[in-house]
């Protein structure tokens, strides 16, 4: 019989090593409300963000937008900007890569200044998808080629002239 008396002995001090469970991890349940409060925060922000009508308003008030109208003297500064760049590439200075380069940031330049939104670090796609600057979006998809090509058949003078014309047509 001593045996049992030595296991009862030995339980008997694991029983007396236990916690009870509510003594444990107090800050489990309320990190879990917090995460469960959260998510729902979260979920009721994405069903009254992404609304049929307030998507439709947003689109709204973008394609509302009209651009003040051009000077004269706005025009004159990138036309000439951009026969400088078809200058330098006559000249050697820059080759067709760097002719498109700089043909790209003079339109994105112009683009900021006509819409009065910084789009130079804006991707092609979004110039292309903000109303005003739909005919934008098309000629940076041309100077594209030629920027990253390592040939390109790009012909420098039809580069030069649609950006000149997007200058004088915006």
């Amino acid at each position: 019989m001593p045996r049992a008396s030595s296991r009862a002995t030995v339980l008997a001090g694991l029983e007396a090593d236990l916690l009870p469970p509510e003594t444990y991890a107090w800050w489990v349940p309320v990190v879990a409300a917090v995460l469960l409060v959260l998510v729902a925060a979260w979920l009721v922000f994405v069903f009254w963000w992404s609304n049929p009508t307030r998507v439709a308003a947003r689109e709204a008030k973008k394609a509302r937008f009209t651009p003040a109208p051009m000077t004269t003297s706005l025009r004159q500064r990138y036309t000439e900007e951009i026969d400088q760049h078809l200058g330098r590439y006559e000249e050697g200075e820059i080759d067709l890569r760097e002719l498109h380069l700089e043909l790209s940031s003079t339109m994105r330049r112009f683009a900021s200044e006509r819409i009065g939104t910084d789009v130079t670090t804006w991707t092609r796609g979004d110039v292309a998808s903000y109303d005003t600057t739909r005919h934008l979006g098309d000629l940076l998809a041309v100077y594209e080629e030629p920027s990253f090509a390592q040939r390109s058949e790009a012909e420098v003078r039809a580069s030069a002239s649609s950006a000149q014309e997007v200058v004088n047509r915006w």
